[in-house]
C-alpha cells in the first residue's frame, strides 16, 4: 500500500453532484456564492449553482452527440492559434515599440493630413463664466473676465468655486449644438452672431449672468483643430508605427526561417 504513492495521490476532493462521467466538487463552488448569507440562503445559492452546472453539462453532452465535433475542434484550434499570435504580437509591441509619440511628430502628421479631418458641424472654442445674479462681486468678475491681464485671469481661477460654470482655458472645443444644449440662454441667439471670432456676450436669465468670449471657431467642412483631435492622431501615428514594425518582423522571420531551412515550399505534382 505504501508503494502506491508512486502511482499518484488519491483524489481527496468532495463530490457534490455528477452528470454522466462529469463531477462537480465542493472546491469548484466559489465562496462568494454562499458567504455572508444565512444558512438557508447559502444552501439555496449552492443548490442553484448545482442546477445551473448540471443543465450546462446535460446540454453539452446532448450537443456533442448531435453536432460535428471535428468542425468545433477546428474552430477551437483556429481561435487558439489567433489568440496565441495576437498575444505574442501585443507583448512584442510593448517591448520593442515606443508608445510615446512626440508632440512635433503629431503636429507634422496633422499638417500633412488635416484635410481628412474636417468638422461636420460648426465648432467653437470659448471661455465662459456663469455667475448668480445676486453675487455682490458681479461687476468685478465681469471686469476680470474680459481683461487680458494675467493677474485678473489668475484671480478668476482662485475664485472659481463661486461660479456655476467656469472655463478660461483655450483647449476646450465644442460643436454648436452641444454648446446650445449646455447654455440654453443662447438658443435665441442666431448662429451667425455666435460664430464670430473674438465675439463678446453678456446675457442674463432670471437667475444668472452669462459671460462668454469666443476665442476661435471652425466652420463646417473646415479642418478640425489639432487640440481637438490630438489623441486620435496619436493613436493613428502609433498604429502606423506598429504596422510598419510588424511588417518588418514578418519579413525578418520569414527570411531567417528560409535561411535556416525551417521554411520550405514544395512543388505540387499534377
Amino acid at each position: 500500500m505504501q508503494s502506491c504513492q508512486y502511482f499518484g495521490k488519491a483524489d481527496e476532493r468532495v463530490p457534490i453532484a455528477s452528470v454522466y462521467d462529469k463531477y462537480l466538487y465542493l472546491e469548484d463552488v466559489s465562496p462568494d456564492i454562499y458567504q455572508n448569507k444565512t444558512s438557508q440562503d447559502s444552501t439555496l445559492a449552492v443548490h442553484q449553482f448545482i442546477e445551473e452546472w448540471a443543465y450546462q453539462q446535460l446540454l453539452l453532452a446532448q450537443a456533442e452527440k448531435n453536432i460535428d465535433m471535428k468542425k468545433i475542434n477546428k474552430l477551437v484550434q483556429a481561435y487558439k492559434t489567433d489568440l496565441t499570435i495576437d498575444t505574442y504580437k501585443s507583448l512584442w509591441v510593448e517591448e520593442y515599440i515606443d508608445s510615446v509619440i512626440p508632440q512635433d511628430t503629431i503636429a507634422v502628421y496633422y499638417q500633412k493630413n488635416k484635410m481628412f479631418f474636417t468638422a461636420k458641424k460648426p465648432m467653437l472654442n470659448a471661455k465662459y463664466l456663469v455667475i448668480d445674479k445676486t453675487d455682490k462681486s458681479i461687476n468685478k468678475y465681469k471686469k476680470w473676465f474680459f481683461s487680458d491681464k494675467e493677474d485678473f485671469q489668475d484671480s478668476l481661477i482662485n475664485k472659481s468655486f463661486h461660479f456655476k460654470k467656469f472655463n478660461i482655458n483655450n483647449d476646450k472645443w465644442t460643436d454648436l449644438d452641444a454648446f446650445r444644449k449646455d447654455f440654453p440662454v443662447f438658443n435665441h441667439i442666431s448662429e451667425r452672431q455666435i460664430l464670430k471670432k473674438s465675439k463678446k456676450f453678456v446675457l442674463r436669465d432670471s437667475l444668472r449672468l452669462y459671460l462668454l468670449f469666443v476665442n476661435d471657431l471652425v466652420l463646417e467642412d473646415q479642418p478640425l483643430p489639432l487640440s481637438f483631435i490630438k489623441n486620435d492622431l496619436k493613436q493613428l501615428v502609433f498604429s502606423h508605427r506598429k504596422q510598419r514594425m510588424l511588417t518588418k518582423l514578418q519579413k525578418e522571420m520569414k527570411e531567417e526561417a528560409i535561411q535556416k531551412k525551417h521554411f520550405k515550399i514544395y512543388k505540387i505534382k499534377k
